[in-house]
């Protein structure tokens, strides 16, 4: 019989890969508005309301069917969603009195859904995790919708203000008029995506096991995404500390969470692309901040800090820079097993080989332990928001200091790259650019990709195509067109 423990690990499990709650899904199928009608008349006989009101009602029951949809996609079949009031103040498509005190609440009592209140998640905080149970599996199948034809539209919002505890909090009126700036910005980067075709040049095999591969990445770590989703392409700054100084770097975009070797088959609007990367951004960033420069070639490799202890000479400064102070670097290095394998000669506690960085980097030793690292993300943040901002309308898919474009785009980006680093720095960036290398295999899947129109790839390409890029069609594509890749 399985032991308790093991019984909690599986749970806990299936509750870490619930799927989050959005507002902002749509599904464009004429099946939709009858399904929707069908499930709220089925509800009704559950609420047997003295006046039914389809109009308010049958909006918010067709973003829980989108919800539900999704959430079904996994095999265990939660929905993260809060239960308290509280938590809709900032929505502006749903309510709590209808979506929870009607629709989630009778679906429970009519047995279609369960609720498992106030789990607490690895990732901090409580939230209530929805069970999808056979009823509305089965009435969803029976439906015909397709999860991966569910798409999102524009947010509402795209700044997210946390406090000290990380909780989201309401911008403090201070902010307000900087704030309605950057989201002026952002919204017109996350304009420009909606119409943007961001995809993978994977087959339905390989698709499955990147899955399987976020699952297992996100057991370890709850943040991860736990599989692919296409639809999640609009950016979100969030900000720390309460303060609009403090963080501001981009996420939520679904090529953030993919495996590093999946990023060269990232294609946008059918085409490969090209990652450029600023090196070692944050050592620039401090010794611009300390009007000084570093004089090392490599900026890890220094001392009795040999090359082949680089990795953890990285690692070891980025917890400097991001702790608050000196032995909760040394604890959450501890933690990592950072020193398992031992020391270099002539250093044999974490102490030492932190003084090793703190005399070699001198000029900026008094930003170690000082939790500067969110400060840090701030000015980075700021790079990237003009880096995206001077290439519209060229997508421009941000990964924190390193941007993602077309590979006809990679001087422009360089450009660009270059001038937003020194008008804030005044110093000459370091930059890698990761070219794409395509084995003999790669070459053939990429072609079966584009050449076959049943895949998943072509038949969304060419949906992207009816609806965003009407041009390729009036200027005489065919939907039997295949993008005009360079693959050498």
């Amino acid at each position: 019989m399985p032991s308790a423990k093991w019984k909690n690990k599986k749970k806990q499990s299936k509750f870490d890969n619930a799927y989050w709650f959005s507002e902002n899904l749509i599904l464009e199928s004429r099946l939709l508005p009858p399904a929707v009608t069908d499930l709220l008349d089925r509800i009704y006989r559950e609420s047997k309301p003295q006046r039914k009101q389809p109009k308010a009602h049958l909006p918010q029951l067709e973003i829980l069917i989108l919800n539900l949809l999704k959430a079904a996609e996994s095999k265990d079949a939660y929905l993260v969603l809060p239960m308290s009031s509280g938590a809709y103040s900032q929505l502006g498509k749903v309510s709590y009195r209808i979506l929870i005190k009607h629709h989630i609440e009778h679906l429970i009592e009519m047995g279609w859904l369960e609720k498992n209140r106030g789990y607490f998640f690895r990732s901090g905080g409580r939230l209530t995790r929805i069970g999808l149970k056979k009823p509305i599996l089965d009435w969803l199948k029976a439906k015909g919708f397709k999860a991966e034809d569910v798409e999102r539209s524009l947010p509402k919002s795209c700044l997210l203000f946390k406090n000290e505890k990380k909780e989201v909090i309401e911008i403090p009126a201070v902010y307000v008029k900087q704030a309605a700036a950057m989201e002026d910005t952002l919204s017109n980067i996350n304009k420009n995506l909606e119409k943007t075709f961001v995809d993978l040049f994977a087959d339905d095999y390989e698709l499955f096991d990147l899955n399987e591969r976020m699952r297992e990445k996100h057991e370890t770590n709850p943040d991860n995404a736990y599989r692919l989703d296409l639809s999640a392409k609009f950016l979100t700054r969030i900000f720390n500390n309460g303060s609009l100084e403090e963080g501001g770097r981009f996420y939520f975009g679904w090529w953030q969470s993919v495996p590093k070797d999946y990023r060269p088959l990232i294609s946008i609007n059918g085409d490969f692309t090209t990652e450029m990367d600023y090196s070692s951004i944050h050592v620039y960033l401090l010794y611009a901040l300390s009007q000084s420069t570093c004089p090392y070639a490599d900026h890890y490799v220094f001392g009795r800090l040999a090359k082949e202890y680089r990795a953890i000479t990285k690692t070891m400064f980025m917890i400097l820079v991001n702790a608050e102070s000196e032995s909760s670097a040394i604890r959450a290095a501890m933690e990592q097993g950072l020193f398992d394998n031992g020391f270099p000669d002539g250093i044999e506690t974490p102490i030492e080989y932190i003084q090793e960085i703190y005399k070699f980097h001198a000029p900026i030793a008094q930003y170690f332990g000082t939790g500067y690292g969110v400060k840090l993300q701030y000015l980075d943040s700021q790079i990237a928001e003009s880096v995206m901002q001077r290439m519209l309308p060229e997508p421009c898919l941000p990964i924190h200091d390193s941007f993602i474009v077309r590979v006809g785009q990679s001087n422009k980006l360089k450009k660009i790259m270059n001038e937003e680093f020194y008008a804030l720095t005044g110093l000459e960036a370091s930059m890698k650019v990761k070219l794409i290398s395509l084995s003999k295999e790669r070459k053939q899947i990429v072609k079966e990709l584009v050449d076959n129109e049943l895949t998943g790839y072509s038949s969304r390409l060419l949906k992207w195509r009816k609806k965003y890029n009407w041009r390729f069609f009036t200027e005489g594509g065919a939907s039997s067109d295949v993008p005009q890749l360079n693959i050498g």
